[in-house]
């Protein structure tokens, strides 16, 4: 037998005893290290069901790409269907489920938790390509900042600016939570959000349209409260931002074919600005795959980091902002009241968090990359880890 025959035929045996060791003794855990151990994933290791949607192929993929970013693998710690895979820089939260035969049936790997402490993950965030800022408060004082005043490309976490503009009206009795409106079809945006494809007139609330904003990033819901308040309302609230452009017009905007458009709105004032929301008034709403496939993060909304922090200090009771956690762990926290955005090229994560001791902090990371499209895991996985700094005492 040649040496190459020898080598298959050793490698052949191997995964057949592995397989049958897996079955044999096969609990979840086992389950996860033998993913992460063993030179070869077996198809026969996983359910049918499974397999029909995820190929073992592609679960050998993806452990494969956290292994190159985040070194080795070294061990696997948990119980039941939740489990920590430690890898040399990074920490992966895991669920695995087994079926009755032993097989996996169910498998979630969540976004990995860089290693390192607060000011390692702050540092790691500043060497990202491009532009970005951090702002970490507790308490209302500052343990880390970065570029913290430097107004950058914020995608969603803006609607945090058109919330104050509603309540602010609900505080002035101009609005009310529980007053309901028609659904208008001027108001139809792209997704994210799913009030897009509501009928029109659909009655609607004040409160849905916010939380919808909120906590799915509704764009509709987001032009519907604009229209309702008024743009110079959210203006006040964020005179940078002047004119505060819809949704809607920001899609048109950033359609391929308006790149004039772009052009002199990137470069123009005010006056001109608002004579560009004139001109495209009316227009067609683009299809999603009509915009620009480039990152278009000079039209935009813009605001800092402390900006963020001093927005959510003041909306934080709202109920809107306590729906989506974002990447915070709700069982870590007495409250978590977030908001981000993402486009190509940016990227923020704003949350705002209460310890069980009543420590209060302000978490607001903002990545912005006007050459190429970002690589989310890059900052969420730091992100994530300045969290659980802070959970764990800082």
């Amino acid at each position: 037998m040649g040496t190459k025959l020898r080598i298959a035929a050793l490698l052949a045996l191997s995964m057949v005893a592995q397989t049958l060791h897996a079955q044999e003794n096969s609990n979840p855990q086992t389950m996860l290290e033998l993913l992460f151990e063993a030179p070869e994933i077996d198809s026969n290791w996983f359910a049918p069901n499974f397999l029909s949607q995820v190929p073992a192929a592609q679960v050998s993929t993806l452990i494969n790409s956290m292994e190159e970013q985040y070194g080795s693998f070294e061990s696997v710690d948990g119980e039941g269907e939740r489990f920590t895979v430690r890898l040399e820089r990074a920490e992966v939260p895991a669920r695995l489920v087994l079926d009755a035969e032993g097989r996996i049936a169910g498998l979630l790997f969540e976004p990995p938790v860089a290693s390192g402490d607060l000011s390692q993950q702050v540092e790691a965030i500043t060497a990202l390509p491009g532009r970005t800022a951090i702002l970490v408060l507790s308490n209302g004082e500052a343990q880390a900042e970065h570029n913290a005043d430097e107004p950058l490309a914020v995608g969603s976490a803006a609607k945090l600016a058109v919330l104050k503009a509603v309540r602010e009206a609900v505080e002035a009795g101009q609005l009310r939570w529980e007053q309901v409106v028609p659904l208008d079809d001027s108001w139809r945006s792209l997704p994210t959000g799913i009030l897009q494809d509501w009928p029109a007139d659909t009655p609607v609330t004040i409160a849905t349209l916010a939380n919808l904003m909120i906590s799915i990033s509704d764009n509709t819901a987001t032009d519907a409260l604009v229209r309702i308040v008024g743009r110079e309302a959210v203006e006040v609230v964020t005179p940078r931002n002047t004119p505060f452009p819809t949704t809607r017009e920001l899609f048109i905007l950033k359609a391929s074919g308006n790149e004039i458009l772009r052009q002199t709105w990137a470069e123009g004032d005010e006056a001109a600005r608002r004579d560009i929301l004139q001109r495209i008034d009316g227009m067609p709403l683009p299809e999603a795959g009509q915009l620009a496939a480039e990152p278009t993060t000079d039209v935009e909304w813009f605001l800092s980091a402390r900006e963020l922090c001093e927005l959510m200090r003041e909306l934080s009771d709202l109920p809107s902002l306590h729906i989506n956690p974002g990447v915070a762990e709700a069982a870590n926290w007495e409250a978590i009241a977030f908001k981000g955005g993402s486009e190509t090229g940016i990227l923020n994560f704003t949350t705002r968090l209460e310890s069980p001791d009543g420590t209060t902090h302000c978490v607001v990371a903002t990545w912005n990359d006007p050459e190429a499209p970002i690589d989310n895991q890059s900052l969420t996985s730091s992100y994530r880890a300045i969290l659980r700094a802070l959970r764990d005492g800082g």
